[in-house]
């Protein structure tokens, strides 16, 4: 048998081409930042060259991609796992930002690679400057105008900056705008003011802040004075106004205008001790040792270095009772120098010497209310057609008497009524008489704020105190209370005598009612029982029209007399 055999022969294949090993640099970006001027320039920084796989080093060369006479590259030459350092030399550039490309080339690599390189040159922080350097403000307290604004001029000696200005927390300084931008050669004007109310003589400190984030200072102080100077001190009235010879020490209220701490109050040449209440009100002592004589002193407020106030007049009367005033015993409104007086009409006369030193209450005898009490006996008149007619007294002492008015004093004008005591009697005080005088009764006897009025509840038919927490409900019934309603049918006999349930006298006069300045509907005015005829009790009907509120204003009018506007009551 023959066999064949068969030879295979391989050709010899082509090697495959190997890839080339690429460049990377870390990092491929760097940025330099210079302040023109400042003495060191920006720190090198460097720029790692690898190849990639685990070949041999390869040698690299560096260049750059146009024109960076700043930049400066070494070394330029080198082998890949090594870094190149790179610095920049901004002297003379001008703020702006500048870029350069560096390229890194390797023979035997892939290609070149590239780096991004900027440099941010900047001007030096602008100042900020304020003129002037700082304010002062001068007041005088009778000035009739404020203290004019002065101004203030905000400055850049380089870039532009933004600044915010505020006031220290001083509620008598304000500084306007608020904000601002101040470009270079134009300056912002800031204007400065103070509010002098309620300011009182010193010297007062604050300042204005600017702050900056973008300047060099950050922020600048400008330093506030405000000098207050007292200006002349005027005074409106004394009280009391009078003292019998031989009276002790006297303390008297100064009210007026531009008083203060430092005035000095003197009766003629004589310095008195005085307490500040405030810029209205001054109290001051004047010793017994001036009230030998009678006679007048002279009362003045010196704020030093103006001149003296105007001059009040104090007299040293004759020895006795000295009336120096009368008010409503509700509303202790009273009109200066006369009062005007009803039938009726409860009432606090005011003075010195009108009783004793220790006050007396009065306790009704055989159910009224009598016409001199204590011993000696303090005795308040009235002059009805030539006759002089006793009034009932509530309560007496040396300052204070309060009494009820005879119903039987006439209307008209320059009536005439005076105190006795201690077998003295007081000079003639005149009063117009009037039909009425209304005023209404408060919770706390100043005849202003809440009045003393009670709820009344239909339903269970009780009365509860009308006030902020418990008010009245629109539609109800609210009762008042009041004095100087006028004569009343049937009239007491005599004067001073309680009211009796039955009769139950009622007002002659007519009287209308407003609530926060609706009209109430009075459903009964009469006098209370128990009470002197001069108390009156108003029933009214509280308006539907009326908003909820704490503090409507009441008023009452009678005979065309209206209350004074001070008493309110609560509604809901």
């Amino acid at each position: 048998m023959c066999r064949s055999a068969t030879l295979l022969f391989l050709a010899a294949l082509p090697a495959l081409p190997q890839a080339l090993p690429t460049l990377s640099l870390t990092p491929s970006t760097l940025s330099f930042t210079y302040q023109t001027g400042a003495a060191a320039l920006p720190a090198a920084q460097s720029i790692q060259v690898k190849r990639s796989g685990s070949g041999a080093a390869l040698d690299f060369t560096t260049s750059l991609v146009g024109v960076a006479p700043w930049l400066i590259v070494t070394p330029v030459t080198g082998k890949t796992g090594t870094s190149i350092s790179l610095r920049v030399n901004p002297t003379s550039l001008n703020a702006g930002a500048y870029s350069a490309i560096l390229q890194v080339d390797a023979t035997g690599s892939a290609g070149p690679v590239t780096a991004s390189i900027t440099l941010i040159v900047k001007n030096p922080p602008p100042t900020m400057t304020a003129a002037p350097a700082s304010l002062a403000f001068g007041w005088q307290t009778d000035s009739a105008t404020p203290p004019v604004s002065q101004a203030i001029s905000v400055s850049t000696n380089g870039e532009p900056l933004s600044f915010t200005a505020t006031a220290a927390a001083a509620s008598w300084l304000n500084v306007t705008p608020a904000v601002g931008v101040v470009l270079s050669g134009s300056p912002v004007t800031l204007t400065v003011s103070v509010d002098t109310t309620g300011l009182v003589p010193a010297t007062y400190s604050s300042r204005i802040t600017l702050t900056s984030l973008t300047a060099a200072n950050k922020t600048v102080t400008i330093p506030v004075t405000l000098t207050v100077d007292p200006g002349t001190a005027v005074i409106s009235s004394i009280w009391p106004s009078s003292a019998p010879i031989g009276s002790n020490d006297t303390t008297i209220t100064i009210r007026g205008s531009h008083l203060f701490k430092g005035s000095v109050v003197k009766a003629g040449a004589a310095d008195l001790t005085a307490t500040w209440i405030s810029t209205g009100a001054m109290l001051a002592v004047i010793p017994k040792a001036m009230l030998t004589t009678q006679g007048t002193l002279s009362i003045t407020v010196l704020n030093s270095p103006r001149p003296a106030s105007n001059t009040a007049t104090f007299t040293v009367t004759p020895p006795g009772p000295s009336i120096q005033g009368i008010v409503n015993a509700a509303s202790f409104a009273g009109l200066s120098p006369k009062p005007r007086l009803a039938p009726g009409e409860i009432i606090s006369i005011f003075g010195s010497a009108l009783g004793p030193t220790n006050p007396i209450v009065a306790t009704p005898v055989s159910n009224a209310f009598p016409t001199s009490l204590g011993s000696p006996p303090a005795i308040v008149e009235f002059e009805v057609s030539s006759l002089w007619v006793s009034a009932p007294i509530i309560f007496a002492q040396a300052n204070q008497i309060n009494c009820q008015v005879p119903f039987s004093i006439p209307t008209g004008t320059d009536l005439r009524m005076r105190v006795t005591y201690n077998s003295l009697i007081s000079s003639n005080f005149l009063y117009d008489g009037v039909a009425a005088d209304p005023g209404i009764f408060t919770v706390d006897s100043s005849g202003r704020g809440q009045a003393a009025a009670l709820n009344y509840d239909s339903n269970t038919a009780t009365y509860s105190l009308n006030s902020a927490s418990n008010p009245v409900p629109k539609g109800g019934v609210l009762v008042l209370f009041i004095t100087g309603g006028g004569a009343i049918t049937p009239v007491p006999n005599p004067d001073g005598q309680l009211t009796p349930l039955t009769p139950l006298p009622a007002l002659d006069g007519v009287p209308s009612v407003t609530i926060g300045g609706d009209a109430a509907t009075v459903i009964s005015a009469t006098a209370v029982p128990g009470a002197l005829g001069g108390l009156a009790q108003l029933n009214v009907s509280v308006p539907t029209s009326l908003r909820a509120g704490k503090d409507h204003l009441l008023v009452v009018v009678i005979g065309g007399h209206a209350s004074p506007v001070t008493a309110t009551v609560a509604v809901k």
